[in-house]
């Protein structure tokens, strides 16, 4: 999601003489599931420089490839979390429940922070920001310019995260809770961002602190991503769309989810919209559900996003 959160520079600007000492105000949630090779490389890239933070706790989603042997033998220090089965990315509540830091880091596995460009966050932490999460940029590859005198940029308002790179305020998590369990997958962020700014919380972004999202493919089964994708948007539009929007909005996506089910010949769409009326049974939407004009149209949710996975 970093284009929806302002355009990433080209090259970060490194400085050598930050800092550090706020991290150990951050504890470093991982979920995982299954991508044991990804864990090991994001959990050295953590560990590359000693007692940076607060804690790392791992959440594992019932992996059975030898992730948490391989956690246990090689980076003891971690703590290690058992989800007692694959409950999607509700996996990180339980990391939000484990963690003693003033902040949590939630990154996925196949992620992991650049810390030489972490200038802006510490001192964000260091400030005691107000903010209940502040994006990271996510980017696959970066180019470093090393510069001797701090040049960060100010944290900019947002309207959205990513999951894969998130400084979560635990003030806040403890007053919005963490995501919604019955999501399971996708759209967990943007429900969040609608619970948390229907409570009077604010968001931020930083361009300049970065995370590396590998965006392993194992695990992302194309069928699965339209499924949930399409079932979780069209329940967030039920939840959080404002009243004004909602009967066109629904119209168009219920429009295209038929449309989408004769182009791409799959059921995955149909049953996704009748698992989302069953969620939505007995819900009551409440002016407080809400999310006004202008907050919808600044969060901007990907309404075609689901369609393209068949594709």
């Amino acid at each position: 999601m970093a284009d929806k959160l302002g355009a990433v520079p080209a090259s970060i600007v490194l400085d050598r003489s930050i800092n550090l000492k706020p991290l150990k105000r951050v504890s470093v949630a991982v979920l995982s599931c299954n991508r044991r090779d990804d864990l090991e490389k994001t959990l050295d890239q953590l560990f590359a420089k000693e007692d940076l933070w607060n804690e790392v706790i791992v959440v594992d989603n019932t992996s059975t490839d030898g992730s948490w042997e391989m956690v246990e033998k090689r980076f003891p220090d971690v703590k290690l979390v058992d989800s007692g089965g694959n409950i999607g990315t509700a996996g990180s509540n339980l990391a939000f429940e484990a963690a003693t830091g003033d902040w949590i880091l939630s990154l996925d596995d196949d992620s992991y922070p650049v810390i030489e460009s972490l200038g802006p966050i510490c001192e964000a932490i260091e400030s005691n920001r107000p903010e209940a999460a502040i994006a990271l940029s996510i980017r696959k590859k970066w180019a470093p310019v090393v510069s001797t005198g701090s040049r960060s940029q100010p944290l900019k308002e947002a309207f959205g995260f990513s999951g894969a790179g998130v400084l979560f305020n635990r003030k806040a998590i403890g007053d919005i809770g963490g995501y919604d369990q019955d999501l399971f997958l996708f759209t967990n962020e943007l429900d969040w961002t609608a619970r948390a700014l229907g409570m009077g919380w604010r968001l931020a972004s930083c361009d300049d602190a970065v995370v590396i999202h590998r965006s392993t493919p194992a695990n992302r089964s194309s069928l699965r991503h339209a499924h949930y994708y399409c079932r979780n948007t069209l329940v967030f539009l039920m939840r959080y769309a404002p009243k004004p929007l909602l009967a066109n909005l629904l119209s168009g996506y219920l429009r295209d989810i038929f449309l989408f089910t004769v182009l791409h010949g799959s059921g995955a769409y149909l049953r996704a919209f009748r698992e989302a009326r069953k969620m939505l049974k007995h819900f009551k939407s409440t002016p407080g559900n809400r999310l006004s004009k202008e907050q919808f149209l600044e969060i901007k949710p990907d309404l075609r996003a689901p369609f393209s996975y068949l594709g």
